[in-house]
């Protein structure tokens, strides 16, 4: 059994809470013309940021998203271009409650950018229902505490020496 005096506190950021998610939601793009038919979809200029409430990260972003289409029977072509805002709730697992809320930041990682999955013209061809996916995963990081132990002067340097060799071997 080793004494308090022979370990030592270290402050360091560690990871207090994870969770991940993917989800698909339906937007509504309102066009200019009355489409025929869709010739493509895509997404870009994609941005978020994320903050804790409570047990929860809420995910706050945006996108812009593109449909390319064909009006008056196919004979010509434009594109409709939305800016989309959405928030997003993230369920923390294992929210470490030793953390100081106080120092606690958030850092999301997009999985999987924002990606039209289906677009498809509603029955009365007046709008663009673009279904997109998107994935997330978020840490929360915060300062925590980790007891270490030390040597002291009163180990002899020969057991330390013993235990390297024996970690030394036991990886070969």
């Amino acid at each position: 059994m080793h004494s308090r005096d022979e370990y030592r506190e270290i402050i360091t950021d560690a990871v207090c809470g994870r969770g991940s998610k993917y989800s698909q939601h339906t937007y509504t793009i309102h066009t200019a013309n009355r489409p025929t038919t869709i010739g493509g979809c895509w997404v870009m200029n994609h941005s978020c940021e994320g903050i804790l409430i409570d047990e929860t990260v809420e995910v706050r972003g945006r996108f812009d998203t593109n449909v390319w289409y064909s009006y008056n029977d196919n004979s010509e072509t434009a594109v409709a271009k939305d800016t989309v805002s959405y928030v997003e709730q993230i369920s923390l697992q294992g929210l470490d409650p030793n953390c100081a809320r106080d120092d606690l930041s958030v850092h999301v990682k997009v999985k999987q950018q924002p990606n039209c999955v289906d677009a498809t013209i509603v029955d009365d061809h007046s709008e663009i229902l673009v279904r997109v996916e998107t994935e997330w995963l978020v840490e929360v990081i915060g300062p925590t505490k980790v007891w270490v132990l030390t040597m002291t002067p009163s180990h002899k340097k020969d057991s330390f020496d013993i235990e390297s060799s024996s970690l030394e071997e036991s990886s070969l």
